[in-house]
């Protein structure tokens, strides 16, 4: 009897990462993952791993783009209280229409600043590098269909000057920093040996560098629910040890409100001693480079202090 061979599992191009604290590279992770998965992903790991205390917003900065954990659309997309389905029904079938009339509500500043977008789009490359009647045509055709605007000869001949000018500030353009978001996948903006940077918290923010090493095809690892793994953990730092700021024994709780965690880093023994100037909780001290910062516990728990303990304490120093 034949027997069919089982099926082999599908391989996948995988990025080596490495990412570590910027000003603090004693913090550090090995990581794998699908140059397939989005950069969302990625900041959803960093966020669950190193990161997260109060939602904040976060960004990659890969070259002179900023992938943006939320853009500045998103900020607005709010549904009023009673709106229906006809009403949302009714705001896509005028989408289109909205399009078009979009170049007609800029400033003139903003409208060259669109026309450059739309262009390069439109030609996948510098605008420089396009011939100029091609680019003439393709704004001729622009301003005609999108617009609506029946082109004299005296405004063809603007349109000439304009598409000039386009080619003329290209490269000004070009070196403008630019905002996306991060629903991009890995290997449309990385390549190997490629450094790029993450920031957490725009406030007291946490700086994270990373660098793709390698590549390789590979299958995914699965959890012990048979479900993909995406971000394989291959190595990461030992927790560091903080000594306190008072005595230099290792440190167990750090206290909020410092920039850099040793300048509030203390023991059990000096946390009690110097409980005046604190507050009733501390952070713990956790494996991150955002250990001390904000609200961030890693999960863990704030450290109280315990009252039982310390009038146990006041009524031994009596005795």
């Amino acid at each position: 009897m034949e027997t069919t061979k089982s099926q082999e599992p599908e391989k996948t191009k995988l990025f080596h990462l490495v990412v570590e604290g910027r000003d603090l590279p004693i913090y550090w992770m090995h990581l794998e993952m699908p140059a397939d998965a989005t950069l969302a992903e990625l900041d959803d790991f960093l966020r669950d791993t190193w990161l997260e205390c109060c939602d904040h917003l976060s960004a990659f900065r890969i070259g002179k783009v900023s992938y943006l954990s939320q853009t500045e659309d998103m900020y607005w997309e709010f549904d009023a209280p009673n709106s229906t389905a006809e009403e949302e029904s009714g705001e896509e079938e005028k989408e289109d229409e909205a399009d078009e009339g979009e170049l007609e509500d800029l400033s003139p500043v903003e409208m060259v600043e669109g026309l450059f977008e739309v262009l390069s789009a439109e030609f996948q490359s510098d605008l420089a590098d396009v011939p100029l009647p091609e680019l003439e045509a393709k704004l001729s055709e622009l301003l005609t269909t999108r617009l609506g605007i029946s082109l004299t000869p005296e405004m063809q001949s603007q349109v000439g000057n304009l598409a000039h000018y386009l080619q003329l500030s290209s490269s000004l353009f070009a070196s403008s920093p630019q905002e996306q978001d991060m629903d991009v996948e890995l290997d449309e903006v990385l390549k190997v040996g490629q450094k790029f940077f993450h920031e957490y918290d725009f406030g007291s923010t946490t700086d994270l560098a990373l660098r793709v090493v390698a590549e390789r095809e590979g299958v995914l690892p699965e959890d012990e629910d048979g479900d993909a793994v995406l971000v394989q953990v291959m190595a990461m730092n030992e927790p560091p040890v903080i000594p306190c700021r008072s005595c230099g024994k290792p440190a167990t709780k750090v206290a909020a409100g410092y920039y850099y965690v040793g300048d509030g880093a203390l023991c059990d023994a000096c946390a009690k001693t110097n409980r005046n100037e604190y507050e009733d909780s501390f952070l713990p001290i956790v494996n991150s480079p955002r250990v001390g910062v904000c609200g961030y516990t890693g999960g863990q728990d704030y450290v109280y202090w315990d009252e039982d303990e310390d009038e146990e304490d006041e009524e031994d120093a009596e005795k």
